[in-house]
């Protein structure tokens, strides 16, 4: 129960300790009292305010506890920041959930809820650029999103951004970059990128647009041998009409083989991944869902998802593969319906509920976990690819030249069409540079 007169802010904090149960509760109890000893230890207690209560005599409810410390920095607290009730409530929260060990158990502020539902709906206001950060700690484009601000700007991918509107950006994580980024439509950002191969620094002064992000782009890989390419770039409530669409076209231009590519694909919402994964299986569960009880549910084929041929077909996956990508490549890999080329994929097995909270903010919490068809558990193991292909250093993902992952799941195609005889395979199985690339 509240306190009369508590806010808001109290009414939020108990939704999130409630639907974290009893156990996150007492964990968030216990590092109270061990950081109040931490920080008192070591000084002089100059002074008391009435006597201490006994612990005995009475145990307030943890909100209770929680309001009168609150209460009581807002009231006494004497220091340089000042006491500022939702930035402290958030990070207690985000405490809480820190003290679970999982990742995957996050608080979202009311400004990163928001970019996410934006990011499953499939419209923002951005550039359009895939960010990631190297070996070295910079955030670099991993890739300029297609018909976008950033790729009319001429941002390539491998670029390396070293200020955002004049402010460096070297001590920020991606997340921090991102949200200096982005920006109120028809506004203009400036980047200071350096581009691998140019002596001098580029700046590129992009309009922010509201981007309709382009979830498939498809094209034909061979021509010749008439092998059919589609790229998922995130599994949101987008993804699934426009893999139809993608198949639709290419089946105009008579495709006999498919590549279907979910490398960097971080995956995205379930019911969209068993649609996806419907497309390409005959029948049987695409995914397993086993809850904290052990009860299983078995997620199946939709087949309604069958309005389009089956092809032989290569699956090109990478360590950022992840959660729904690894939903829909683990299910054609046990159903044998496609080879998986590549290197082995992330390793997310976990499947996260959302609840939004009063004021805009919300908790993921993981509330179950996913088994492929097999009954196989991929979490923090992820998926090894059935022919192993390391990306050659120069790749980019734009320019399919450079693209040797690419090559090999033609020629995977090809074998199962009969154009190539299985030995030539081989050749994939050894490090590769650019020139090992196949023609």
């Amino acid at each position: 129960v509240l306190r009369q007169g508590e806010t808001e802010r109290g009414a939020m904090y108990e939704q999130a300790v409630a639907a974290l149960g009893p156990r996150a509760a007492g964990i968030l109890a216990t590092q109270v009292r061990w950081k109040a000893s931490l920080e008192l230890f070591p000084q002089r207690i100059e002074s008391l305010s009435g006597e201490s209560p006994d612990p005995n005599t009475r145990t307030l409810p943890l909100i209770e506890t929680y309001s009168a410390v609150m209460e009581r920095l807002k009231s006494d607290y004497y220091g340089r920041k000042a006491v500022n009730e939702k930035e402290l409530t958030y990070d207690c929260i985000r405490g809480t959930l820190h003290a679970l060990g999982d990742p995957f158990t996050r608080f979202m502020d009311p400004e990163s809820y928001k970019k996410m539902a934006e990011e499953n709906k499939g419209d923002f206001t951005g550039i359009g650029a895939q960010l990631d950060t190297n070996k070295n700690g910079e955030v670099y484009v991993k890739e300029p999103l297609p018909d976008t601000p950033a790729m009319k700007a001429g941002v390539k991918a491998n670029d390396v951004i070293i200020a955002v509107d004049n402010k460096p950006i070297k001590h920020l994580d991606i997340e921090e970059v991102v949200k200096l980024i982005r920006g109120p439509t028809n506004t203009k950002v400036k980047l200071t990128l350096s581009r691998p191969g140019a002596k001098k620094l580029i700046e590129k002064v992009i309009v922010r647009q509201l981007v309709h992000y382009r979830m498939v782009i498809h094209r034909m890989a061979d021509e010749k041998a008439k092998i059919g390419y589609v790229r998922l770039y995130q599994f949101n409530e987008q993804s699934d009409e426009q893999l139809d669409l993608a198949l639709t076209a290419l089946e105009k231009q008579q495709i006999r083989g498919l590549v279907l590519d979910l490398r960097g694909n971080p995956g995205g919402l379930l019911n969209v991944a068993v649609a996806v994964g419907s497309r390409f299986l005959e029948n049987g569960p695409v995914v397993i869902i086993q809850e904290r009880g052990g009860q299983k549910a078995m997620l199946n084929v939709d087949r309604n998802k069958h309005n389009h041929k089956r092809y032989p077909l290569a699956v090109l996956v990478d360590k950022q593969s992840a959660s729904a990508s690894e939903i829909v490549s683990g299910a054609i890999k046990d159903d044998k319906t496609g080879t998986l080329v590549g290197v082995t994929t992330f390793g997310k097995g976990r499947v996260q509920t959302i609840l939004p909270l009063q004021d805009g903010s919300a908790v993921a919490i993981t509330t179950a976990k996913y088994l492929t068809p097999d009954g196989t558990d991929i979490h923090k193991r992820g998926i090894e690819p059935d022919l192993k292909v390391e990306a050659a250093e120069n790749l980019d993902p734009t320019d399919p030249s450079t693209d040797n992952q690419l090559a090999a799941a033609v020629d995977v195609v090809k074998v199962k069409l009969g154009i190539l005889p299985k030995s030539a395979l081989q050749k994939w199985e050894r490090p590769q540079t650019a020139a090992a690339r196949s023609d």
